[in-house]
């Protein structure tokens, strides 16, 4: 397994979720890059510690801890004062032990035998800059040996930019993209397997919460529903509030003019896109293909119903279609057998995978996440099977959520989820990323309404507490 920076990064906040403390992780990150350092040069060698202001740093000031609790003479040179609470307290700690002679960097460093690089972690974007440039220079100048905690500070995921040249990388749970040829060690540092298996808010961090102030209306995600009929002229509307709620700036919803009013009524925010008729039939799509060229993502299903013609009209949206589509209600009938544009998602219950692929899933998790990941593999789409654990699979990946409540079983929860999935990629999520994080705020959404009301809120209530859920995932 190698990970990228945000994987990694999404992997630590998942075990916090998960309940181990942070300074468990650096504690045993420190101790493993110690333990290295001792297996190679023993106790009678000097050693200097170069400490960044973040979270690579504090394990270098806990690496150099337990090198001088094992008798090795050491010197931590700090360049610049810690930014987190939890590295001001290792350094505390490190100062209260009087073993260790902690200095500001001032451009030079004292001979020694090998150096700990704890300057930057998987949190480098972009180019290097000042002081950490000249520290990165000084380092590939030091004649002994170097120690790389994590990633060699200034690397990038090709394994290039302004980077430390080390002699060994001590990588930390897994190896990391960029490090496949560079000397490495990988040690565990008690992430548990669970971090990576489930949707954390880890995954909502990297994935979901990434917009530029200087942005402006319309840069944020362009949605296009296609739903609704005179039986069900609500799941369109549920949808786009999901949608809207998950932060998509721009909803369109169109819908057969039998049910304009209604949803004209249900929302100020909707753009309205009504064509003629009582349901989708083919006289509608080439203007819903028209209205597709702007969008970034065509949610398709929500209230369709299953008469012919309708199924027949979406088979011919998505022979066409050139954006990723989320595929939901009939529109997963209709899709049975037909090519799928590129990123689309498929987002079932267990009755509508039995429908779609002739065979009843099975109890035990494991299996229905290989069932589910056979049928990601066939359609090469994206598929979240929506259940007590809902199941995420692309043609490579499985993740599983356990968020949720009882009361999400009514009508309408699965439009909202579709309008959050769509959202999501039309704000520049990838579409497994978008499904995982999906599943695991409408089901934050609706454990937070379980705990206040209850199993009796509504769909539209589970979409309102959407802008919740992200801002509670994002605490840990």
């Amino acid at each position: 397994m190698i990970l990228s920076q945000d994987e990694m990064r999404a992997l630590d906040i998942n075990a916090r979720y998960l309940g181990v403390a942070e300074e468990t992780l650096m504690e045993n990150a420190g101790r493993a890059v110690a333990e290295e350092v001792l297996r190679r040069f023993g106790t009678e060698a000097k050693a200097v510690v170069l400490c960044g202001h973040g979270n690579n740093g504090g394990d270098g000031l806990v690496a150099a801890r337990y090198l001088a609790e094992a008798g090795m003479e050491v010197r931590v040179y700090l360049v610049r004062e810690p930014a987190s609470e939890l590295t001001a307290r290792m350094l505390a700690e490190l100062r209260s032990t009087g073993m260790v002679k902690v200095l500001k960097y001032r451009g030079r460093l004292s001979e020694a035998d090998v150096l700990v690089d704890a300057l930057l972690g998987t949190g480098v974007r972009g180019e290097v800059r000042e002081p950490y440039r000249s520290v990165i220079a000084e380092v590939n100048r030091f004649a002994g040996y170097v120690v790389s905690v994590d990633l060699p500070s200034g690397m990038n995921e090709s394994g290039g930019g302004y980077r430390v040249e080390p002699d060994l990388v001590v990588t930390l749970h897994a190896m990391k993209r960029g490090l496949e040829n560079l000397p490495c060690v990988v040690r565990d540092i008690g992430i548990p397997e669970e971090a990576g298996r489930y949707v954390g808010p880890g995954d909502v961090a990297v994935s979901v919460w990434k917009r530029s102030r200087d942005s402006h209306k319309g840069e944020n995600g362009r949605v296009l529903i296609v739903g609704g009929s005179t039986e069900y002229h609500g799941a369109p509307v549920l949808a786009a509030l999901g949608a809207m709620r998950a932060g998509a700036d721009l909803v369109l919803v169109a819908v057969p003019e039998a049910i304009e009013v209604p949803v004209r009524a249900a929302s100020p925010e909707i753009i309205l896109r009504p064509y003629s008729g009582q349901r989708l039939e083919a006289g509608a799509v080439d203007a819903l293909l028209e209205l597709a060229e702007s969008a970034d993502c065509v949610l398709l299903g929500p209230g369709l119903g299953e008469h012919e013609k309708t199924l027949d009209a979406v088979r011919h949206m998505l022979r066409e279609l050139e954006v990723p589509c989320v595929l939901d209600a009939s529109a997963l009938a209709a899709a049975r057998g037909a090519a799928l544009p590129e990123g689309s998602v498929l987002t079932p219950h267990a009755g509508e995978f039995r429908k779609i692929t002739g065979t009843s899933l099975p109890r035990e998790v494991g299996l229905r996440a290989e069932a589910v990941q056979r049928l990601a593999r066939r359609r090469r789409a994206v598929v979240l099977l929506k259940g007590r654990v809902d199941v995420i699979a692309s043609p490579g990946r499985v993740k599983l959520n356990r968020t949720g409540s009882p009361g999400m079983t009514k009508g309408g929860t699965g439009d909202v989820l579709a309008g959050v999935v769509a959202s999501f990629i039309a704000q520049g999520c990838g579409s497994f990323e978008a499904a995982c994080c999906a599943a695991f705020l409408c089901g934050l959404a609706g454990e937070t309404l379980e705990r206040r009301r209850g199993y009796g809120f509504s769909a539209a209530e589970l979409a309102e507490a959407l802008p919740e859920a992200v801002l509670s995932s994002l605490e840990f």
